[in-house]
């Protein structure tokens, strides 16, 4: 988008004046505040917030060619909230919505051909509290098609690339949020979890993200489903960031849990960790337990117990096909939408990715979701999940099973499998089972709507990031954060800057 509007209302008055006259340095200085950090600076009037905003494009603009992170620039609607004098805790200070997430009167193409032209209309409750913060909109970051995949790299948008390593996915779907929070154009930004959405790119990306409890929220704008998979929030930089933010977001009509508030820095209180490194039958590759088993022992030398299990709730046989069948399930009503904007069946138009239209072939072919059944595997899981944090106060496994890998990895599979005359069965069954073992891990705190956040671990040894999931009961948000100011006092990955970052 261009910056008319932005430069037409700074050369009106003061705002330009304020902008010519900024502190040396300040430009810089900006790039490596948190949000509380950068709305103190506002508030005390070391600096404004045309001048903050313009730090911010000049960021977006250097860095968003090299990972394409952001789908549509929103700065003339970020210049027009200020000139309106934004209020709120985070007055003045960027941010950016996932392309999964509506905005009145900006584009919203969610991750697909279907939409590369559409302009929302409404937007959900959850946006109007988002805004009610003060924070500025300057942008709507990619996603996969209809956020359906562990990786960012819709064909309608093109595929972010990782700013540790460019040839390397940021995983999925809030790919272009975790990006543009690791490269530093923004301290954080929107995003949502619906299997794994929010830890896989913090994981990827060497940034924060919490997966809140169902419950924490009100209405998120999402249509009810018979399982209630996904919820809205934030990756960040620092802990802080997200646990404002959720401060200021969560409660509201609908809301099911009571609020945590603003959970402040550590209190070292002493924990009892489960650990598992397996999932059923995946296990993660040896530099993803190099790390886990390095984050447990840290954990140790900080005063808490670890105790490393050989069961755990991942290992019931029947999960992985249930969340499956739910996924594929999600993909299918895509059918109907895509005949309802092109005219024409979604075999005809050909708008809809290879990747979803295999998803939906999935759930054609196989026998119809049993919701009874579902429901009566996820209360058998629920007393399991229950009784085991009887025993422990959180749960460390990793996040995926390897780190994140190149770009193509699960597209590939398609072609792969094509290469070698393969038939559609066979397609389709290499693309899910990559897509098995790569998430095997996340998704069951979904489908039970219990928190779980990725923490940075580490890196791989060809530099490549990796977080660690930290899960814990329902309605324990203020304990994982707590564990994460720990953490991250203890080993400071703020500090830490990709190659591709300002």
């Amino acid at each position: 988008m261009k910056r008319r509007f932005f430069f037409k209302t700074l050369m009106a008055g003061t705002f330009y004046n304020s902008l010519t006259t900024a502190r040396a340095g300040t430009y810089k200085d900006l790039a490596h505040l948190d949000m509380i950090d950068t709305a103190a600076e506002i508030s005390s009037g070391r600096v404004s917030m045309f001048e903050v905003m313009k730090a911010a494009m000049d960021r977006i603009d250097a860095l968003d060619p090299h990972l394409n992170a952001m789908v549509t620039k929103t700065y003339d609607y970020g210049a027009r909230q200020i000139v309106n004098k934004p209020t709120g805790p985070l007055a003045g200070v960027p941010y950016m919505l996932k392309d999964l997430n509506s905005l009145t009167g900006v584009r919203t193409t969610r991750g697909s051909r279907l939409f590369s032209s559409h302009t929302s209309t409404r937007q959900s409750p959850y946006t109007d509290n988002i805004l009610s913060t003060g924070v500025i909109i300057l942008g709507k970051t990619n996603t996969p098609e209809f956020g359906l995949m562990p990786t960012t790299e819709p064909i309608a948008n093109g595929p972010t690339r990782n700013p540790w390593n460019l040839n390397h996915s940021t995983g999925g779907s809030s790919g272009g949020s975790a990006a543009a929070v690791a490269s530093r154009m923004v301290a954080a930004a929107q995003a949502s979890d619906g299997g794994g959405s929010i830890r896989f790119p913090a994981a990827a990306c060497h940034v924060f993200g919490i997966k809140p409890s169902n419950g924490r929220f009100g209405d998120q704008g999402y249509e009810e489903q018979p399982v209630n998979l996904t919820v809205r929030h934030a990756i960040s930089r620092t802990v802080r960031d997200s646990a404002f933010m959720l401060a200021l977001t969560e409660n509201g009509p609908g809301a099911t849990l009571p609020p945590i508030g603003y959970v402040e820095g550590p209190s070292n209180k002493k924990r009892k960790f489960a650990l598992s490194l397996n999932a059923g039958t995946t296990q993660p590759d040896y530099d993803t337990k190099r790390i886990v088993q390095k984050l447990a022992r840290r954990l140790e030398r900080l005063g808490h117990e670890v105790e490393e299990v050989s069961t755990s709730p991942h290992d019931n046989p029947l999960f992985q096909d249930l969340f499956a069948g739910l996924w594929a399930q999600g993909a299918n009503g895509l059918l109907s939408i895509a005949e309802r904007v092109t005219g024409v069946p979604a075999s005809e138009s050909g708008l809809l990715e290879p990747s979803t239209m295999k998803m939906i072939e999935f759930y054609v072919e196989k026998p119809a979701v049993d919701m009874a059944r579902v429901k009566e595997i996820l209360g058998e899981l629920e007393s399991q999940v229950n009784k085991f944090y009887q025993s422990y106060d959180a749960w460390i496994s990793p996040i995926s099973s390897m780190p994140a890998p190149k770009l193509g990895y699960f597209t590939d599979a398609l072609e792969d499998a094509k290469e070698d005359g393969s038939n559609k069965d066979v397609i389709t069954q290499e693309l899910f089972d990559r897509l098995a073992q790569f998430t095997a891990y996340t998704p069951i705190n979904n489908a039970l709507g219990r928190p779980a956040m990725s923490v940075p671990g580490g890196f791989s040894k060809s530099g490549i990031p990796i977080g660690v999931q930290i899960a814990a009961n329902t309605g324990e948000e203020a304990m994982l954060l707590d564990i994460a100011y720990q953490l991250e006092s203890d080993m400071p990955w703020i500090g830490d800057k990709p190659p591709i970052s300002a």
